[in-house]
């Protein structure tokens, strides 16, 4: 799909010369080349962005240039997913390329639409766009961090046993959000750290970049910090799941305890053998009555004073 904004955040075409920001959102060959024949850019391949090295992310050529960053995007259930968005600066314009959708790119809700609609020129949307995004990536990590201390008082709650397999998928999905979330805030650290470089050719001030990568920086360093703090946390909730098994165990035992030695001495007295003829006698049953209750309980009193249980 191609978008075409202009000044004002209103919609346009290719051909209107107050046009800003050109958005290619999984585009088809023609969409592509409209493009590339109002401008003069060569729009990248999905492999192309995919591509990890510098030399294919951040590079000029033709006159424009080309940066590209992992941002979050949601899929229709609900779930994020990262992928590569190209933007390209030509002509003071913008152009992006992109395959998933996220947040900021939302013109006409929220703040990215006050940003974009108030832009003079693709410097002012490109700022737009990634303001909107580290500001995005900013409230999902504080939305995480209130979660992961949700999931650590559920955890650590001594008035009621938490369900540890919703603990651990809870605790999964935070961790694979902060894998995505940082590779995002990496991406976009060497973008602007690139694009303050070359950024002075293309219309963007230095400033504005320095502070957006001061502020990438620390949510980096946040998400970094998390990680830790995940793993804590899912070890402690290994480790309940691994004393819920002792327990387990420890009935097992006494069950052992209990049934075994009784089960023992009644095969013994069921064995009929003629030397055994005291089995014979009146008293034989009473005799292995007392010793089928006598076994259990000297097993008992040996595991308590040993502290087996």
């Amino acid at each position: 799909m191609l978008r075409v904004i202009a000044r004002g955040g209103v919609a346009s075409t290719c051909a209107d010369a107050a046009a800003l920001w050109y958005d290619l959102d999984t585009p088809s060959e023609a969409e592509e080349a409209e493009v590339e024949a109002a401008l003069g850019v060569d729009v990248p391949t999905p492999a192309e962005r995919e591509a990890f090295e510098e030399s294919a992310r951040f590079y000029e050529e033709g006159g424009a240039l080309y940066l590209t960053a992992t941002l979050l995007g949601r899929r229709e259930e609900g779930r994020f997913i990262s992928g590569a968005v190209t933007f390209i600066l030509v002509k003071q314009k913008l152009v992006t390329v992109r395959q998933i959708s996220p947040r900021a790119f939302e013109v006409g809700e929220r703040r990215a639409s006050a940003r974009v609609g108030s832009a003079q020129s693709g410097a002012d949307v490109f700022f737009a766009l990634i303001e909107g995004a580290a500001e995005r990536l900013a409230d999902l990590l504080a939305e995480a961090t209130n979660n992961a201390n949700q999931v650590s008082r559920r955890i650590f709650d001594e008035d009621k046993e938490p369900d540890l397999r919703s603990v651990l998928r809870d605790l999964g999905a935070i961790g694979a959000f902060e894998s995505l979330a940082h590779d995002s805030l990496s991406s976009l650290q060497r973008l602007l750290a690139y694009a303050r470089l070359a950024g002075s050719r293309h219309g963007l001030d230095e400033a504005r970049l320095k502070a957006l990568e001061r502020d990438v920086g620390e949510l980096e360093r946040i998400a970094e910090a998390l990680q830790p703090r995940l793993s804590f946390l899912q070890d402690a909730t290994l480790g309940l799941i691994n004393a819920a098994q002792t327990n387990v165990l420890k009935a097992l035992s006494l069950a052992t305890i209990a049934f075994v030695p009784p089960t023992l001495i009644a095969s013994i007295f069921g064995m009929n053998f003629e030397a055994m003829s005291w089995f014979q006698h009146d008293w034989g049953p009473w005799v292995g009555f007392a010793l089928m209750l006598a076994a259990p309980a000297t097993l008992f009193g040996i595991a308590k004073w040993r502290g087996w249980f």
